[in-house]
């Protein structure tokens, strides 16, 4: 192994945390821009700065309980959660050899934690994960090695659109539809991504995991659909990426 090679693995792994934190900013804040976006972080609640010491990637969390040290505010999870999966898609990118792989799966890493975190908290799916996401794809579909290859991509993306829609407008009503049209667009493009052998057990575990935890805790309520999504996508596309799946 290259000593290049090597400096970017650990590149990666190291700033795969802060890159998670800096997209679940984004997050908390959407629709709006984080401010300030750039400089010194400052707490969301009281606007103080946080100092550097506080600013360790999960650690801090755990030390802090999840509360602000500052006025004693609870930190929203989606920064634990955004970091870890910031460091878990930077562990993906490092495996890989090719810096534009490299790139490519972080990049992708980033984007999904972006689009579950606002799910998560707002459910909704924001616009600007969904075109970077199909940046992405169209990036993945472009690379297949055959034109077959592409063009069964493109196929799986558009039933799988076509079914979700079908399904959305046969169950709405009025203006209080579980299945929104960003979930829609979501799914296609994830399908797009991992492969028609995979896009029925992605929707699968998306769509049980969640009814399956709200049996076991007795506790209902609006399933973020968008979120499940991209945590089941994110594992099967990791999977592909170790060769444990076959596309």
């Amino acid at each position: 192994m290259s000593g290049a090679l090597l400096a970017a693995r650990a590149f990666l792994v190291l700033v795969g945390p802060y890159a998670g934190d800096f997209v679940a900013t984004f997050a908390v804040s959407w629709p709006r821009w984080p401010t300030p976006l750039l400089g010194r972080s400052h707490c969301g609640r009281c606007g103080a700065p946080i100092a550097i010491g506080g600013q360790i990637p999960m650690v801090s969390w755990l030390l802090k309980r999840g509360r602000r040290a500052c006025c004693g505010g609870r930190i929203p999870i989606v920064y634990p959660i955004g970091e870890a999966a910031g460091l878990v898609s930077g562990v993906a990118a490092a495996v890989a050899t090719h810096p534009l792989v490299q790139a490519w799966i972080f990049a992708v890493g980033l984007t999904l934690t972006y689009i579950a975190l606002v799910d998560l908290r707002r459910f909704s799916i924001p616009v600007g994960g969904l075109a970077a996401l199909a940046l992405e794809a169209a990036l993945a579909i472009a690379a297949a090695p055959s034109t077959e290859a592409r063009l069964a991509r493109l196929a799986t993306g558009a039933v799988l659109a076509l079914a979700l829609e079908t399904l959305r407008r046969l169950a709405r009503r009025g203006a209080r539809a579980g299945l929104g049209g960003g979930d829609v667009m979501l799914a296609g493009l994830l399908g797009s991504l991992v492969g028609w052998r995979l896009t029925a057990p992605m929707v699968g575990l998306a769509a049980l995991t969640p009814l399956a935890l709200q049996l076991v805790t007795r506790k209902s309520g609006p399933v973020p659909l968008g979120f499940w999504l991209s945590i089941v996508a994110a594992l099967f596309l990791l999977a592909i990426e170790s060769n444990m799946l076959v596309e």
